[in-house]
C-alpha cells in the first residue's frame, strides 16, 4: 500500500493514540477549567422537553444545543461521550486537512506534516479540546473549504450553514467564498449560493424566533454586550502596559469569563471591531485581485490562504479570544502554501503551545495580573499577528510554483507535484 493511501488511516490512528494515552497523563489530565457542566445543563433542559431560547437561555446556535443533547443521549458518562464525539471531530478534521492539501497540490511531505500536526494538536493545546466543542466546528470548516476548492458548491454552502448553526463565526467566510465561486463559476451562482446558505440558517432559526423573539435575539445580544475579554489582543496590549508601566486595570467577572472593565478597554474593544471589519475587507479584496490572474492550482491555494487569514483575523481582532478559539486554526493554517507556508505552520504550532503555557494552569494567575502569564499572553498574541501576515493571500501564490516546501522547490505541474485533474482542470 502506498503512503498516500495509508496516510489518512495512519493520521487518524495517531490522533486516537494521542487522545487515549498522553492526554490522560500528567499535566494534560487535569481539567481545571471545563465547559462540560454547561453543556450537560443544556442536555438536561432539552431532555426535559424545554425549548432553547424560549424556556432557557443558550448562548450558541441550535446545532450546538443538538450536539450537547447527543452527548447526553449516548450511553455512558456525559464527559466521556462528549470526549468521544470530539475525538471523532478531530479525526474528521485530520481527514479534511489531508483532502484539502491534496486538492491544492501540496506534496506528500507537506500533507504528512500537516496531518501529523493536526493529529497531535491536543498535546500542543491541552485537554481543553475535549471539554469544548470547537473541534466539531473545525471539522465542518475544513470540509467546507474542501468542497469549495473542488467545486462542490451545494455541499460547500450547506456545510457553511451547518457550521454557522454550530457557532456564528463562519459567517465571516462568506465574502471569501462568494469571490471564490464567482472566479470559478460566475457571479450569479455565487450570490445564489450565499443567499441560499443564509436562508437555510434563517429557516432553522425561524421556529425559535417565532416562539421567543427576545430569547432568540439574546443569542446575538449576549456576544455584542460582552466586554473586552482578558485574553484578547487588545487586552494583551493593556496588560503589557500594566506590566511595564503599572497602569491601573480592573478585571470583571461576567458572561462566564473574565474581562477588563473601564473606558479604555471599551474603546479598544470598539477599535478592534473596526479593525476586524477593515481586515476582512482587505483579505477579500486581496483575494479578488489575486484571482484575476490565477491559474490552477494556485487559485485554490489562494482560497486556502484567504480562509486562513480570515480565521486568524477573527482571533487577532476579536474582543473575545478564549483558548479554545485556537482550534479554529487547525483546518487551514497548517496547509498554507508558498514561501511563507512553513512559517505559518511553525507560528500556528507556537500559538497553540503558548496558549497551553498559561491555560489552564496559570489562567487565574493571569486574572490576578501576575507578570509571567501576562508575558506569555503578550507573546502568544504577537505570534498570532505574525501568523496573520504569514497566511495573507498573496497574489504570487496563484502564478508561481508552490515555492519551498520544507526546503525543496515543488512545481505542481511536474508529476510528483500534480494532483488529480478532477480538482485542477476546468
Amino acid at each position: 500500500m502506498s503512503w498516500a493511501r495509508a496516510l489518512p488511516a495512519a493520521a487518524c490512528a495517531l490522533a486516537a493514540v494521542v487522545w487515549a494515552v498522553p492526554l490522560r497523563l500528567g499535566v494534560y489530565a487535569d481539567a481545571v477549567i471545563t465547559d462540560i457542566p454547561v453543556y450537560r445543563r443544556v442536555y438536561e433542559h432539552i431532555a426535559a422537553g424545554h425549548v432553547p431560547y424560549a424556556d432557557f437561555s443558550l448562548e450558541y446556535p441550535p446545532l450546538a444545543g443538538a450536539l450537547f443533547w447527543a452527548a447526553g443521549a449516548l450511553p455512558g458518562p456525559y464527559g466521556v461521550t462528549f470526549s468521544v464525539l470530539m475525538l471523532l471531530a478531530l479525526c474528521a478534521t485530520v481527514l479534511g486537512v489531508i483532502a484539502l492539501a491534496r486538492a491544492t497540490g501540496l506534496d506528500g511531505r507537506r500533507q504528512t506534516v500537516a496531518a501529523a500536526l493536526v493529529a497531535v494538536s491536543p498535546l500542543l493545546l491541552g485537554n481543553l479540546v475535549e471539554t469544548r466543542f470547537d473541534l466539531a466546528l473545525a471539522a465542518l470548516l475544513v470540509w467546507t473549504v474542501w468542497a469549495a476548492a473542488t467545486e462542490r458548491w451545494r455541499l460547500a454552502w450547506g456545510l457553511l450553514a451547518a457550521a454557522t448553526l454550530l457557532k456564528l463565526i463562519p459567517l465571516a467566510l462568506i465574502p471569501v467564498l462568494v469571490i471564490w465561486q464567482r472566479h470559478r463559476a460566475g457571479t450569479r451562482p455565487a450570490i445564489a449560493g450565499a443567499v441560499g446558505s443564509v436562508a437555510a440558517v434563517a429557516l432553522v432559526m425561524a421556529p425559535f424566533a417565532a416562539l421567543s423573539p427576545s430569547g432568540t435575539w439574546d443569542l446575538a445580544r449576549y456576544h455584542l454586550e460582552r466586554p473586552l475579554q482578558i485574553e484578547a489582543t487588545a487586552s494583551a496590549y493593556l496588560l503589557g502596559l500594566h506590566g511595564l508601566a503599572d497602569i491601573d486595570l480592573s478585571v470583571e467577572h461576567s458572561f462566564g469569563s473574565q474581562g477588563l472593565s473601564g473606558t479604555g478597554p471599551a474603546i479598544l474593544a470598539g477599535a478592534s471591531t473596526v479593525a476586524l471589519v477593515v481586515l476582512l475587507v482587505a483579505i477579500a479584496w486581496t483575494l479578488w485581485l489575486g484571482l484575476h490572474r490565477a491559474r490552477h492550482p494556485g487559485d485554490a491555494r489562494l482560497l486556502v490562504a484567504a480562509c486562513a487569514a480570515t480565521l486568524v483575523a477573527l482571533l487577532v481582532c476579536g474582543k473575545v479570544l478564549s483558548p479554545q478559539f485556537l482550534v479554529w486554526l487547525l483546518p487551514v493554517c497548517f496547509i498554507v502554501a508558498g514561501r511563507y507556508g512553513p512559517a505559518a505552520m511553525a507560528l500556528t504550532a507556537a500559538a497553540l503551545l503558548l496558549t497551553f503555557a498559561y491555560f489552564p494552569h496559570r489562567y487565574w494567575d493571569l486574572v490576578a495580573l501576575e507578570g509571567l502569564p501576562i508575558a506569555i499572553l503578550v507573546l502568544r498574541d504577537s505570534v498570532l499577528i505574525a501568523l496573520l501576515a504569514a497566511c495573507w493571500p498573496r497574489p504570487s501564490l496563484a502564478g508561481r510554483p508552490l515555492g519551498r516546501v520544507l526546503g525543496r522547490e515543488r512545481d505542481p505541474m511536474r508529476p510528483e507535484g500534480a494532483v488529480s485533474a478532477r480538482y485542477l482542470v476546468d
